[in-house]
C-alpha cells in the first residue's frame, strides 16, 4: 500500500471515529519481540471489517470498535473506507443519468457490493454474492426461514422486479416465496431500479 494511500485510509479511520463522538482507542505499547503467529492475510484481515445496515454501512476496526458509516457520507471518505476495510483496490466510478432520482454515480466492488452516490454523497447500496452480511447473520444465499427468523419479512406483492421483500429500511429478493427460497441480492438506500 502506498505512503499516500495509508495516510488517506487513516485519515478516513479517524474521520469515522470522530463521526461517532467516542474517544479513539489508545495505540498499543510497541512490541518489544516479534509476534508468535504470522499476521494473517489481508483477505483474512478484511473478513468481517463490514457489515450491511439498512443506514449504510458499519466499518469494524482492527480493535473491533464498529463505527457507523451511515448515507450521507462523503464519497470520497467512504470509498477509501470501504477499499481498505475490504482490502480492495478502489473501484472506477461510473454515472447513469437516467436514474429516477437524477444521475447518480456507482462503485462496485470483486465481492458484489455495488456502492451509489449522489452529489458526491453515499447513498446507497446493493450486493448480490454471498459474503457480506448485516450484523444479523442475513448475507446472500440466507434461506427465507433464516431471513424470517433474523427479521420481520414483509414480501412486496405488486414488484414487477421479482420477489421482492423489505424489512425495516432493508430490502432485497428472494428466489421464490417457498420456505427453501434464498435471498439473490440485498439493498438499501436510493436505487437505480427501473420498475
Amino acid at each position: 500500500m502506498s505512503l499516500a494511500r495509508a495516510s488517506l485510509a487513516a485519515l478516513a479511520v479517524f474521520a469515522l471515529a470522530a463521526c461517532d463522538g467516542s474517544a479513539a482507542p489508545e495505540a498499543p505499547e510497541p512490541e518489544t519481540e516479534a509476534p508468535a503467529t504470522p499476521a494473517p492475510a489481508p483477505e483474512a484481515q478484511a473478513s468481517g471489517a463490514l457489515s450491511l445496515e439498512g443506514e449504510g454501512l458499519r466499518a469494524f476496526t482492527e480493535q473491533g470498535s464498529a463505527r457507523a458509516l451511515p448515507f450521507g457520507t462523503a464519497q470520497d471518505m467512504t470509498l477509501t473506507a470501504v477499499s481498505t476495510l475490504l482490502g480492495a483496490d478502489t473501484p472506477a466510478v461510473t454515472t447513469n443519468s437516467e436514474c429516477g432520482a437524477g444521475p447518480m454515480q456507482f462503485a462496485e466492488y470483486p465481492n458484489g457490493l455495488q456502492l451509489a452516490f449522489q452529489d458526491d454523497k453515499f447513498v446507497g447500496w446493493f450486493l448480490d454474492e454471498s459474503g457480506l452480511t448485516t450484523a444479523d447473520g442475513v448475507g446472500v444465499g440466507s434461506t427465507r426461514t433464516e431471513l424470517g427468523s433474523a427479521r420481520v419479512v414483509e414480501m412486496i406483492p405488486d414488484s414487477t422486479l421479482g420477489k421482492e421483500f423489505s424489512s425495516g429500511e432493508l430490502g432485497g429478493f428472494l428466489t421464490s416465496e417457498a420456505p427453501d427460497a434464498t435471498v439473490e441480492s440485498l439493498y438499501a438506500g436510493m436505487t437505480c431500479f427501473f420498475r
